[in-house]
């Protein structure tokens, strides 16, 4: 699949605390060798700490993200992803992302972000397996898979299921239903 989305666009928004770093790289370096240009988004422009010490320095806020501009939204996972599980912006920006047509995905811990938007109501999706119940509370039907597909909704269990997940990034980037 190498070169094959030249030009699209992703954003990946990490927590600026107990991000989890693979679940960043992994996805990252997915839709780089598929020819996307990656950016990563968070609540900071100072460096970012993942759960392992890691740093990562944000392109961009997360709310100046416009739907419009990127191809994918993803939701990186951590413990640290529960800084957006109440957001009522990084809730608007997946809504609007999807309503968009583009490709949302949520990895681990930041699933439950895509729950609380009301994006996974009705749908099949995975998570970090605590966040299980959440998900269900919300109307998700909880696979366990290692990563789930959705139309253009991508969910992903956790940092051993990260390559996999970006994996499927670019397959449902690749789509054009």
């Amino acid at each position: 699949m190498n070169g094959s989305l030249d030009g699209a666009r992703a954003v990946l928004v990490i927590a600026h605390h107990g991000f989890r770093e693979e679940e960043l790289d992994a996805p990252r370096a997915a839709l780089a060798a598929a020819g996307v240009v990656v950016r990563v988004a968070s609540s900071s422009l100072a460096p970012a700490t993942g759960m392992h010490g890691g740093q990562a320095t944000p392109d961009l806020l997360y709310c100046a993200v416009r739907p419009e501009d990127v191809d994918a939204l993803v939701f990186v996972g951590g413990t640290g992803a529960a800084e957006f599980f109440h957001d009522r912006t990084a809730h608007r920006l997946a809504r609007e992302a999807l309503r968009a047509g583009k490709v949302v995905g949520a990895l681990c811990y930041a699933s439950s972000v895509l729950a609380e938007a009301g994006l996974l109501e009705g749908r099949p999706a995975t998570g970090w397996p605590s966040r299980e119940g959440h998900l269900r509370a919300r109307g998700a039907a909880w696979t366990g898979a290692p990563v789930t597909v959705d139309g253009r909704v991508v969910t992903g269990r956790g940092p051993d299921d990260a390559a996999a997940f970006g994996q499927a990034l670019v397959a449902a980037m690749t789509r054009r239903d």
